[in-house]
């Protein structure tokens, strides 16, 4: 679960929403929403709020290159059948 009491999901809020000390920068939030947009797609999932943070706060980063996490669940895709020698 995303605690949103945390430093970091603040953080990640103010740069979603392109909140600055003089009001909300739309060029800022845009540019930023673009980047992670981007993460999403490399990664290989779907471009929301929630995976945008969690590409922000590096859980998908820590997982291993065959393994993604959804929700609470960690899915492991299966090795191909042309290279297992087989």
């Amino acid at each position: 679960m995303i605690d949103k009491d945390s430093t970091q999901y603040k953080q990640f809020s103010k740069l979603w929403a392109g909140k600055t000390p003089k009001g909300v920068n739309i060029t800022k939030r845009n540019l930023f929403r673009s980047k992670m947009k981007n993460s999403c797609q490399q990664e290989g999932i779907e471009f929301s709020e929630i995976n945008a943070f969690r590409i922000f706060s590096g859980e998908i980063r820590d997982l291993a290159s065959d393994t993604r996490k959804v929700g609470e669940v960690k899915i492991t895709k299966p090795p191909r059948r042309h290279l297992r020698g087989i």
